[in-house]
Protein backbone atom coordinates (compact mmCIF):
# COMPACT_ATOMS: atom_id res chain seq x y z
CA UNK A 1 0.00 0.00 0.00
CA UNK A 2 2.78 2.39 0.96
CA UNK A 3 4.62 1.60 -2.25
CA UNK A 4 1.46 2.22 -4.31
CA UNK A 5 1.04 5.66 -2.76
CA UNK A 6 4.69 6.50 -3.46
CA UNK A 7 4.30 5.37 -7.07
CA UNK A 8 1.22 7.57 -7.52
CA UNK A 9 3.06 10.53 -5.99
CA UNK A 10 6.00 10.04 -8.36
CA UNK A 11 3.61 10.06 -11.30
CA UNK A 12 1.39 12.94 -10.19
CA UNK A 13 4.09 15.24 -8.82
CA UNK A 14 5.75 15.87 -12.20
CA UNK A 15 2.32 16.34 -13.80
CA UNK A 16 1.36 19.01 -11.29
CA UNK A 17 4.69 20.78 -11.73
CA UNK A 18 4.29 20.65 -15.52
CA UNK A 19 0.80 22.08 -15.24
CA UNK A 20 2.25 25.21 -13.60
CA UNK A 21 4.74 25.91 -16.38
CA UNK A 22 4.06 28.61 -18.94
CA UNK A 23 4.96 27.59 -22.44
CA UNK A 24 5.11 29.86 -25.49
CA UNK A 25 5.47 28.97 -29.12
CA UNK A 26 7.29 30.84 -31.86
CA UNK A 27 7.77 30.45 -35.59
CA UNK A 28 11.43 31.39 -36.20
CA UNK A 29 10.95 31.42 -40.00
CA UNK A 30 8.27 34.12 -39.67
CA UNK A 31 10.56 36.15 -37.43
CA UNK A 32 13.48 35.93 -39.87
CA UNK A 33 11.19 36.75 -42.80
CA UNK A 34 10.04 39.89 -40.98
CA UNK A 35 13.59 41.24 -40.63
CA UNK A 36 14.67 43.51 -43.49
CA UNK A 37 18.27 42.29 -43.12
CA UNK A 38 17.24 38.75 -44.05
CA UNK A 39 16.66 39.73 -47.67
CA UNK A 40 20.12 41.32 -47.88
CA UNK A 41 21.77 38.26 -46.31
CA UNK A 42 19.95 35.94 -48.71
CA UNK A 43 21.03 38.13 -51.63
CA UNK A 44 24.66 37.99 -50.48
CA UNK A 45 24.44 34.22 -50.18
CA UNK A 46 22.97 33.90 -53.69
CA UNK A 47 25.74 36.09 -55.10
CA UNK A 48 28.35 33.96 -53.34
CA UNK A 49 26.75 30.74 -54.64
CA UNK A 50 26.69 32.07 -58.20
CA UNK A 51 30.33 33.13 -57.96
CA UNK A 52 31.46 29.76 -56.63
CA UNK A 53 29.37 27.88 -59.21
CA UNK A 54 30.85 29.99 -62.00
CA UNK A 55 34.36 29.14 -60.77
CA UNK A 56 33.50 25.45 -60.76
CA UNK A 57 31.73 25.59 -64.11
CA UNK A 58 34.76 27.22 -65.73
CA UNK A 59 37.09 24.44 -64.58
CA UNK A 60 34.54 21.77 -65.45
CA UNK A 61 34.12 23.20 -68.96
CA UNK A 62 37.89 23.12 -69.55
CA UNK A 63 37.92 19.47 -68.44
CA UNK A 64 35.03 18.61 -70.80
CA UNK A 65 36.77 20.32 -73.72
CA UNK A 66 40.00 18.44 -73.00
CA UNK A 67 38.16 15.10 -72.76
CA UNK A 68 36.32 15.81 -76.02
CA UNK A 69 39.52 16.72 -77.81
CA UNK A 70 41.22 13.61 -76.42
CA UNK A 71 38.30 11.39 -77.53
CA UNK A 72 38.54 12.77 -81.05
CA UNK A 73 42.28 12.07 -81.17
CA UNK A 74 41.72 8.51 -79.93
CA UNK A 75 38.98 7.95 -82.54
CA UNK A 76 41.26 9.24 -85.26
CA UNK A 77 44.02 6.87 -84.07
CA UNK A 78 46.46 9.73 -83.50
CA UNK A 79 47.48 8.67 -79.97
CA UNK A 80 49.50 5.63 -78.97
CA UNK A 81 48.06 3.19 -76.45
CA UNK A 82 50.69 4.16 -73.90
CA UNK A 83 49.89 7.89 -74.25
CA UNK A 84 46.18 7.08 -74.19
CA UNK A 85 46.52 5.18 -70.89
CA UNK A 86 48.59 8.01 -69.39
CA UNK A 87 46.11 10.71 -70.43
CA UNK A 88 43.12 8.66 -69.25
CA UNK A 89 44.77 8.47 -65.83
CA UNK A 90 45.34 12.24 -65.89
CA UNK A 91 41.68 12.83 -66.78
CA UNK A 92 40.58 10.58 -63.94
CA UNK A 93 42.79 12.54 -61.51
CA UNK A 94 41.34 15.81 -62.80
CA UNK A 95 37.83 14.43 -62.37
CA UNK A 96 38.63 13.55 -58.75
CA UNK A 97 39.99 17.07 -58.27
CA UNK A 98 36.74 18.47 -59.66
CA UNK A 99 34.73 16.28 -57.29
CA UNK A 100 36.85 17.50 -54.38
CA UNK A 101 36.43 21.09 -55.54
CA UNK A 102 32.67 20.65 -55.67
CA UNK A 103 32.64 19.29 -52.10
CA UNK A 104 34.87 22.14 -50.94
CA UNK A 105 32.57 24.68 -52.57
CA UNK A 106 29.54 23.16 -50.81
CA UNK A 107 31.35 23.45 -47.46
CA UNK A 108 32.35 27.05 -48.24
CA UNK A 109 28.76 27.94 -49.10
CA UNK A 110 27.52 26.40 -45.85
CA UNK A 111 30.20 28.27 -43.90
CA UNK A 112 29.27 31.56 -45.61
CA UNK A 113 25.58 31.01 -44.78
CA UNK A 114 26.49 30.40 -41.15
CA UNK A 115 28.66 33.53 -41.03
CA UNK A 116 25.96 35.75 -42.51
CA UNK A 117 22.97 34.34 -40.62
CA UNK A 118 24.68 34.01 -37.24
CA UNK A 119 24.25 37.69 -36.23
CA UNK A 120 20.55 37.59 -37.20
CA UNK A 121 19.97 34.38 -35.28
CA UNK A 122 21.72 35.85 -32.25
CA UNK A 123 19.42 38.91 -32.37
CA UNK A 124 16.35 36.67 -32.66
CA UNK A 125 17.57 34.61 -29.71
CA UNK A 126 18.11 37.73 -27.59
CA UNK A 127 14.68 39.14 -28.49
CA UNK A 128 13.03 35.79 -27.79
CA UNK A 129 14.70 35.66 -24.38
CA UNK A 130 13.55 39.20 -23.54
CA UNK A 131 9.95 38.53 -24.62
CA UNK A 132 9.94 35.23 -22.72
CA UNK A 133 11.12 36.96 -19.56
CA UNK A 134 8.54 39.74 -19.98
CA UNK A 135 5.75 37.15 -20.29
CA UNK A 136 7.10 34.92 -17.53
CA UNK A 137 7.38 31.91 -19.84
CA UNK A 138 9.16 28.75 -18.77
CA UNK A 139 9.66 27.36 -22.26
CA UNK A 140 9.30 28.50 -25.87
CA UNK A 141 8.80 25.79 -28.43
CA UNK A 142 9.55 25.98 -32.12
CA UNK A 143 6.18 26.07 -33.85
CA UNK A 144 7.45 24.41 -37.05
CA UNK A 145 10.65 23.13 -38.54
CA UNK A 146 12.21 24.95 -41.50
CA UNK A 147 10.90 22.22 -43.79
CA UNK A 148 7.36 22.87 -42.57
CA UNK A 149 7.17 19.74 -40.45
CA UNK A 150 5.99 20.52 -36.93
CA UNK A 151 8.41 19.93 -34.09
CA UNK A 152 5.54 20.04 -31.61
CA UNK A 153 2.82 17.80 -32.88
CA UNK A 154 0.11 19.21 -30.65
CA UNK A 155 -0.22 22.71 -29.34
CA UNK A 156 -3.43 24.00 -27.84
CA UNK A 157 -4.60 27.48 -28.74
CA UNK A 158 -3.91 28.42 -25.13
CA UNK A 159 -0.17 28.43 -25.91
CA UNK A 160 1.28 31.92 -26.02
CA UNK A 161 2.51 32.60 -29.57
CA UNK A 162 5.26 35.21 -29.18
CA UNK A 163 6.21 35.41 -32.87
CA UNK A 164 4.68 38.87 -33.37
CA UNK A 165 6.15 40.24 -30.13
CA UNK A 166 9.64 39.05 -31.14
CA UNK A 167 9.19 40.69 -34.56
CA UNK A 168 8.10 43.92 -32.87
CA UNK A 169 11.08 43.78 -30.50
CA UNK A 170 13.47 43.37 -33.42
CA UNK A 171 11.93 45.94 -35.73
CA UNK A 172 11.29 48.72 -33.23
CA UNK A 173 15.00 49.56 -33.00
Amino acid sequence: MKQTILTILFILLPLSVFGQMKVGIMNPDDVLDALPETEEVESQIQDYIQQRQADFQEQYQVWIEDVTEFSELVEAGEISEEEQAQREEEFQERQEELNNLESRIQRQIQQRQNELFSPLLNRVDEAMSEVSEELGLDFVLNKTASSGDPIVYYSSQRGVDITERVIQKLTQN
